[in-house]
C-alpha cells in the first residue's frame, strides 16, 4: 500500500503527528453509512501504515487504528442489520 496523503493531499503520511493532523477527522455531514465506513476504514488503515513507518509511535499508532476500526465495523454491522430489516 502506498503512503497516506496528508491534509491536503500533500506531503506522504508517515508520522504518527502528520496522521492526528489528517483532516477531516469525520465524514461529510451526508455521507451514507457505506461512505462512513470507507472513510472509518481508511483511516483505520492510515494509522496502521504510519505504525509501520514512526516505530517510536507504533503502540499510540495501533491503538487510533483500532479505533477507527472499531467505528468502521460498526458502520458495517448497521449496514448488515439494515439489509436483514429490509428483506
Amino acid at each position: 500500500m502506498s503512503a497516506r496523503r496528508s491534509r491536503r493531499r500533500g506531503e506522504a503520511v508517515t508520522t504518527l503527528v502528520q496522521a492526528n493532523a489528517v483532516t477531516p477527522m469525520m465524514p461529510p455531514a451526508g455521507a451514507d453509512l457505506e461512505e462512513q465506513r470507507e472513510f472509518y476504514q481508511g483511516r483505520a488503515d492510515m494509522y496502521r501504515e504510519v505504525a509501520k513507518t514512526d516505530p517510536r509511535h507504533y503502540w499510540e499508532a495501533m491503538a487510533c487504528a483500532g479505533l477507527e476500526q472499531e467505528r468502521a465495523d460498526l458502520i458495517a454491522d448497521n449496514i448488515r442489520r439494515s439489509k436483514t430489516a429490509s428483506d
